[in-house]
């Protein structure tokens, strides 16, 4: 089997292989905590656990990363709403999140960090970037130097410095261009903040990854994750932020996943669109979601589909069926039928998932399977393991029949 991945870098499809043999490390970007997760959020993080499914069914070890970012402005706002601490309101859908991948069989990472207890780690690395000539603060803030990180701009956008338009920098604004961006944020002393060299204050969202993911895992990554929005600015400032601090490539792999979109608009709870993992989870198991958002490819983006969920459950209904059936089958066989029935989904399976994961025509081969063992009488028992066998096989990588031994 070789596995192909569409690299978000290059824009084509790469034959996959991490730098170490057998070990991939992989970091997926996290949520903001400040409100309840939603099918968007849900879709990401199916689609990577998925992936990291797969690469261990070939036999790699791979280190899985997802951050928690628990302080931002947004956080700190809807906390003061709430009369609430923003570090405990934040830890409260930190719980809800996780409560919510415990639903959806999203198997937990290896690291799970928060940001704020991770200051140490990122004001080193500004530090770092400051004396690499990178950085340079200004009253209690430190800003990031865009333009010198010439190899790094523009690696996943495709833009150069000359396409961003932006407006001119007001007379009175401390950075040295329009396009540098926050490190390190001084506080306003009303908010959460902690020491550093440049005082008191708080990190930058983009700098917060590079830390944490470098504790954990070093660099270069193998595999980046997140959503399709974060390619520009989040992704390529983590990547201009390695380059000003190590002098290499953040990541290997690139990997972006579509929206779940809600009447053509990405769903988002800064919009206010979205509707959240636990409504639909009232409605239907974990699974039945899960494989609901697995029929597309993780690259597309895709419309919310109320009926889908309904559509999905009737067709993992049936997959059930056809495994307790096999499980209790003894009849005198089929004379080879089963077995290359077997033989063919198991192949296609695998071939999808093979060319960039595609979860749409894997989940198809399984579905073709259903129905036709359906049309068929008499399977031995023999017949019937590898009927389940291939079942399970399958379901291990996509995240369904978890109680199927």
């Amino acid at each position: 089997m070789v596995l192909r991945l569409y690299n978000t870098r290059t824009r084509k499809k790469e034959r996959f292989a991490p730098l170490t043999p057998g070990h991939v490390k992989m970091y997926v970007c996290g949520p903001t905590t400040y409100d309840y997760s939603h099918l968007g959020h849900a879709r990401s993080y199916i689609d990577f656990d998925t992936a990291r499914r797969y690469l261990e069914f070939l036999g790699h070890r791979v280190t899985y990363v997802q951050n928690f970012t628990d302080i931002e402005e947004v956080i700190i706002r809807r906390a003061k709403e709430a009369g609430k601490a923003p570090l405990a309101y934040a830890q409260y859908y930190i719980d809800s999140f996780l409560e919510d991948m415990r639903a959806l069989n999203v198997k937990p990472p290896d690291h799970m960090p928060k940001v704020s207890e991770h200051i140490p780690e990122i004001t080193a690395l500004i530090a770092r970037l400051v004396d690499r000539g990178y950085a340079y603060p200004v009253d209690g803030d430190v800003y990031f130097r865009t333009r010198k990180a010439k190899h790094s701009f523009g690696i996943l956008s495709h833009q150069k410095f000359e396409d961003i338009v932006v407006e001119s920098a007001a007379v009175t604004s401390p950075k040295e261009d329009p396009l540098d961006f926050a490190l390190w944020k001084r506080s306003k002393g009303d908010e959460p903040s902690w020491p550093s060299p440049w005082g008191e204050g708080r990190p930058g969202w983009h700098v917060e990854c590079n830390a944490m993911a470098y504790k954990y895992l070093g660099a270069p990554l193998d595999i980046h994750g997140g959503g399709v929005d974060l390619k520009f600015p989040h992704h390529e400032s983590e990547a201009m932020i390695c380059e000003g601090a190590w002098g290499i490539d953040w990541a290997r792999t690139w990997m972006h996943n579509g929206f779940v979109t809600l009447e053509r608009e990405k769903m988002s709870k800064s919009l206010g669109n979205f509707v959240t993992i636990r409504e639909v989870l009232r409605d239907y198991p974990g699974e039945v979601v899960r494989l609901c958002l697995l029929k597309a490819p993780y690259r597309e983006d895709v419309e919310y589909d109320a009926e889908c969920f309904a559509r999905t459950r009737k067709e993992y209904d049936a997959m059930r069926e056809a495994i307790e059936a096999a499980t209790s089958a003894n009849g005198a066989g089929t004379a080879g039928k089963v077995t290359a029935l077997v033989e063919r989904t198991r192949d296609g399976f695998f071939r999808a998932m093979d060319d960039d994961l595609n979860t749409r025509d894997a989940i198809y081969r399984l579905q073709q399977l259903t129905e036709a063992l359906a049309e068929v009488r008499g399977i031995s028992a023999a017949e019937g393991r590898a009927v389940v066998d291939v079942y399970r096989e399958c379901g291990q990588i996509l995240g369904l029949f978890p109680n199927l031994r």
